[in-house]
């Protein structure tokens, strides 16, 4: 049942992304108010932490922690990965940080 879930969360988060491949690269998400990126912020980082709880409750801890344990530098460091990086996508960025701070993501196979 969890990898059918998984594989269904996955599939939804694909497609949401080729949308937003389209919609929104990290280019245009800097004209957002400081507002509209706090709250995407939130938004995406509660999402893959909840998706990631299916496999790692202590990943998705590390996750949900990774923006309030200092959200000024983190803040800052997606604000230059996205300068560096116009033509990707928000959440592109942010799941290479969180990768590379809490580890692999999801279980490989």
């Amino acid at each position: 049942m969890k990898k059918s879930i998984s594989l269904f969360i996955l599939l939804a988060i694909f497609n949401n992304g080729l949308v937003q491949a389209t919609a929104v690269k990290n280019s245009e998400f800097l004209k957002f108010t400081k507002s509209q990126q706090h709250w995407w912020y939130a938004g995406a980082v509660e999402s893959i932490g909840h998706l990631v709880f299916l496999h790692d409750e202590e990943k998705a801890q590390c996750i949900w922690n990774w923006l309030p344990s200092d959200p000024k530098r983190k803040k800052d460091l997606l604000i230059k990965s996205f300068r560096k990086y116009p033509d990707y996508t928000p959440t592109s960025i942010l799941i290479a940080l969180l990768k590379r701070d809490c580890g692999s993501l999801l279980p490989a196979g």
